[in-house]
């Protein structure tokens, strides 16, 4: 059994931090056998953003709730799941916090500009 889900969100994350990808070599070979038949595996590998990120892994969490739901005596499936879901809870409290991040700079950006007002001439 493998951890598909987690390996390609581990590819993206890798991607998004500019990891080495000799890092990364390990998940991309454990990967590149059901990439074809896994469609929404390859789009999680392959996001650029966290938005990305987070619709992809969401896809992919259908199809474990599905492989739980046919083999609810394998505890694997339900761990696997609960592992995704822990990660997509991360996923969204990081995007949350670079969202308050964003719109923290641009408050302080015009507080800037008001202590400081620009001197036309």
């Amino acid at each position: 059994m493998a951890c598909h889900e987690l390996s390609a969100l581990r590819i993206a994350l890798g991607e998004l931090l500019e990891k080495d990808a000799h890092d990364l070599a390990h998940e991309r070979e454990e990967l590149a056998p059901v990439l074809e038949g896994r469609p929404e595996i390859r789009r999680l590998s392959e996001a650029k953003t966290l938005p990305a990120m987070e619709a992809a892994l969401r896809e992919a969490l259908l199809h474990l709730e599905e492989q739980a739901a046919r083999a609810p005596e394998e505890p694997y499936w339900r761990g696997l799941l609960l592992t995704a879901e822990a990660a997509l809870s991360r996923l969204q409290a990081m995007r949350r916090e670079m969202e308050a991040l964003y719109g923290d700079l641009d408050a302080l950006h015009h507080r800037l500009h008001r202590l400081f007002p620009r001197k036309r001439g």
